[in-house]
C-alpha cells in the first residue's frame, strides 16, 4: 500500500514537472507580447523577393536594443512563414545593416500581407518586445538573392 503511495506521488510529481517543462518551452518560443513601434528601432530599407526568397534589408536604429530572433508569417498564406531565427548578434551599433533572407517553400509569384517580426531585448533593463512591419503585398522579380549568412527556412520535409 505505502508502496504504490509513492509509485503515485512520483507519477505526479513527473507528470507536473512535465507539463512545467513544455509550458516554459511554449512561452519561450514565442516572441514578446509587449509591442514597440518598428520606426523606433529600426527602418526596413529595401526588400527583395525572386520566388523563392524574401529578404529584407533592416537598418538598426537603437543600439540600446539588441535583435535576438526574426520571423516572418502571413495572414493570407503559408508560403511566407517562417519558424523563429536567431538574429545571430552579439552585439550591435546604431545604423548597422540587418540582412535577413527567408526561404518561401512552395514557390510564388507574389506575397501578401507578410509581418517581420523581430524580437529585441533592452540592453539596459533586460526586457524584451517585439516589433513588427507589414509588407502589403510584393511581386516576385526573377533575381539571385545573395546570401550574407544563413537563410531563415523551415527544415525540409516540414511545411509552414
Amino acid at each position: 500500500m505505502r508502496a504504490s503511495k509513492v509509485m503515485l506521488a512520483i507519477l505526479a510529481g513527473s507528470i507536473i514537472f512535465g507539463l512545467l517543462v513544455g509550458y516554459l518551452a511554449y512561452t519561450s518560443a514565442l516572441f514578446p507580447q509587449k509591442q514597440e513601434p518598428f520606426g523606433d528601432y529600426a527602418t526596413v530599407v529595401s526588400t527583395s523577393f525572386n520566388g523563392t526568397e524574401l529578404a529584407f534589408n533592416v537598418r538598426w536604429n537603437n543600439a540600446s536594443a539588441l535583435p535576438l530572433r526574426v520571423q516572418v508569417t502571413s495572414t493570407v498564406s503559408t508560403e511566407a512563414d517562417s519558424p523563429q531565427c536567431s538574429a545571430g548578434l552579439s552585439s550591435v551599433t546604431s545604423g548597422q545593416m540587418l540582412f535577413l533572407p527567408f526561404a518561401v517553400s512552395p514557390p510564388s509569384g507574389a506575397l501578401d500581407n507578410v509581418y517581420l517580426s523581430i524580437a529585441a531585448k533592452n540592453l539596459a533593463t533586460g526586457n524584451q518586445f517585439t516589433i513588427m512591419y507589414n509588407l502589403d503585398n510584393i511581386t516576385a522579380s526573377p533575381s539571385i538573392i545573395t546570401p550574407i549568412g544563413p537563410i531563415c527556412e523551415l527544415p525540409p520535409g516540414t511545411s509552414g
